[in-house]
């Protein structure tokens, strides 16, 4: 095989900053009202693959939905970009992240 079994890990990190591009709210009937944001977010790390690591920039956005004083619900979309050499050719390659979570604050 190409790749052994650890080099087939990918792992990535960065840091990465976020700005609320549209704070508002979201009205559901007359009675209902939601504090939400669209986000974006930037950043910067690195990533590992077949032993290798990668300079790796991201950018992205999302969008918040805080349904009550202590739960939000979030969807994200990041583009996670390195540069990769392909059978002898560098390469820039896009990585695209889709994350959904729940936010619980105590």
């Amino acid at each position: 095989p190409a790749l052994t079994d650890s080099g087939r890990i990918l792992s990535y990190y960065n840091v990465s900053l976020g700005y609320n591009l549209l704070p508002g709210e979201a009205f559901i009937g007359r009675n209902w009202a939601f504090r939400t944001a669209l986000y974006v977010i930037a950043g910067a790390g690195s990533t590992t693959f077949a032993g290798d690591d990668r300079f790796t920039i991201n950018f992205g956005a999302g969008y918040r939905f805080l349904a009550t004083d202590w739960l939000a619900l979030h969807v994200d979309v990041r583009d996670h970009i390195f540069d990769i050499d392909v059978l002898g050719y560098s390469k820039t390659a896009h990585n695209l992240e889709t994350t959904a979570g729940l936010s619980v604050f105590f």
